[in-house]
């Protein structure tokens, strides 16, 4: 039996290496039964059901293979079951009792900085990941990092931009893929490479584009990371020509998918967010690579050649920061599709309640101390004003109290109400009902927030500066005609939130137009937006077939 439960071990263990969860289930099934006190397995069950989102059954394994065995393996994993649950104080406290273990561990100290970064302590995110560095350096690592330094206000543009630059040298070296000359086919081929053909926000943004492209000169392909795939994922398939699940592929199979199935043109989607397939562009698996919409940033990749942008959120002095050559496309480098059967705009909350209501629907990361102590100016100013904070960590009270004690220290006596997790678009968007004004975070704006906040009749307050990330706000409200809710200092972005706030009639009468003035401006124009991108398309293989 000894033998039996060894091997039905090594085939679970087999079967995790090939990404195979559900064989591993299936496999350890039988094993617990008959040993039920096999830590390994256990933890390994545990690994297996967090995978497939049974996170409750998951943290009931680990805590039960750290009963028998508390090593940093399971403290690790069991802090990792947190995160993914928005537990984060609790991952935090797994994460740091592994380390008195394994003070050398490069992926705990990354994990203790993920989990930093999503309550929006950049700065001890940043600590923890030059820690993490020190110890070993690995691409997905350097992408953490990387992505950690769009939320952080004490970095130059300089300074972000030499750290991106240094990708490329954690990547192993590879051969390049040679192209032809010309392009000779009838139709361009273009591929999007993302992990996020789901319910995510890119959706918004990346479906008109799909909806508009000209099938009749172009094939349109996708090439999937999705772990799990949604009813927007099969949307998303209704447009596409080619559709390849990409999960279980190393890198270089990848490339040589892309390069046998001759595309053209291929974009990131992705940039430095998790689940990377940046190494796959190092191969220049197509002539002509982008990247555009997922990142606020270069990838630091010369392979990629452009990425798509306007000249509000990069104007000409930022090219500098960037590896790629920048494509401006005008009035704005995106374009917004709102939830179908989206609520009407309601009436000015502040009539009925008789207090403003300051919201932000942001991830936490990106209300960082900087934010912070900013709206904290605003709300000390106006005491008749309240501030509605959602993301999905402040399901947990703990992160809540967390969250609402940081605005306290700064002398913030105003109600301050948290939302978590809501189920649905629908009562999402129904929440924007609640706020008077939103307050755009910095230096990371927000984008689909921002979208869906102008779309339901509430103004969007943005602080400018000079990155993409923190221009992306700026160039949202200049599409639609909204300049008066940009401000360009610190004191500037204060007294605008106090002069509307203390003036009910200019809400009012922007909640009662806004809708309008997204269905009129290039913003909803998907045609308009997608015919502009593929102008850039038609004049690249041009050129390319005139040489």
């Amino acid at each position: 039996m000894r033998v039996s439960i060894n091997q039905l071990y090594q085939k679970a263990v087999d079967a995790q290496k090939q990404g195979q969860w559900e064989q591993v289930v299936q496999l350890l099934q039988p094993l617990l039964q008959a040993m039920p006190d096999h830590a390994k397995a256990l933890h390994l069950m545990g690994q297996a059901k967090s995978i497939q989102q049974d996170h409750q059954v998951a943290e009931k394994y680990v805590l039960k293979a750290i009963q028998l065995s508390e090593n940093k393996y399971n403290l690790n994993t069991l802090g990792l079951i947190y995160l993914r649950q928005d537990r984060i104080l609790k991952a935090i406290e797994a994460f740091k009792k592994a380390l008195t273990l394994d003070s050398k561990s490069s992926e705990i100290y990354n994990n203790l900085a993920q989990s930093n970064l999503f309550i929006g302590n950049s700065q001890d995110a940043i600590n923890y990941f030059h820690i993490a560095l020190s110890i070993r350096t690995d691409p997905l690592l350097v992408s953490n990092y990387l992505l950690c330094l769009n939320y952080v206000s004490f970095l130059s543009p300089e300074q972000i931009f030499q750290a991106h630059t240094q990708y490329v040298r954690s990547l192993p070296v590879k051969p390049e893929y040679k192209h032809q000359k010309n392009v000779t086919k009838n139709k361009i081929r273009i591929g999007y490479v993302s992990s996020q053909f789901c319910q995510n926000p890119i959706r918004f943004f990346l479906l008109p584009v799909l909806k508009n492209h000209d099938k009749n000169s172009f094939i349109i392909y996708c090439y999937s990371d999705t772990q799990k795939e949604d009813e927007i994922t099969d949307q998303i398939k209704e447009y596409v020509s080619e559709w390849t699940r990409t999960i279980h592929m190393s890198h270089d199979e990848l490339a040589s998918k892309i390069y046998h199935d001759k595309i053209d043109i291929l974009v990131d989607l992705s940039g430095h967010v998790s689940c990377s397939r940046l190494p796959v562009f190092v191969q220049q698996p197509a002539r002509f690579q982008f990247t555009w919409l997922g990142y606020p940033n270069t990838t630091g990749l010369k392979h990629i050649q452009y990425r798509f942008t306007d000249a509000i959120a990069d104007p000409p002095v930022n090219d500098q920061y960037y590896s790629e050559q920048l494509i401006r496309l005008s009035p704005c480098f995106l374009s917004y599709q709102p939830e179908k059967n989206s609520p009407a705009v309601s009436t000015l909350p502040a009539d009925n309640a008789n207090v403003i209501t300051l919201g932000s629907f942001n991830n936490l990361a990106k209300i960082n101390a900087s934010v912070i102590k900013l709206w904290s100016d605003i709300l000390k100013t106006l005491p008749n004003t309240r501030l509605l904070l959602k993301a999905v960590p402040l399901s947990d009270i703990k992160i809540q109290e967390y969250v609402i004690n940081k605005f306290r220290s700064h002398g913030v006596a105003n109600e301050i109400k948290c939302l978590g997790f809501i189920k649905n678009m629908q009562s999402h968007l129904n929440m924007y009902h609640e706020i008077d004004l939103a307050l755009d975070p910095f230096p990371y704006n927000g984008t689909t927030t921002t979208c869906d906040a102008l779309w339901m009749g509430v103004p969007v307050l943005t602080r400018c500066g000079e990155t993409h990330a923190s221009r992306v706000g700026t160039s949202l409200l200049s599409c639609i005609g909204l300049t008066d809710f940009i401000a360009h200092s610190d004191a500037d972005y204060v007294s605008k939130a106090i002069l509307l706030c203390q003036n009910f009639c200019i809400l009012r009468d922007i909640r009662k137009k806004l809708r309008n003035l997204c269905l009129q401006s290039a913003l909803m124009d998907g045609s308009r937006f997608t015919r502009s991108m593929e102008n850039v398309y038609h004049n690249l293989i041009a050129n390319l077939n005139k040489i």
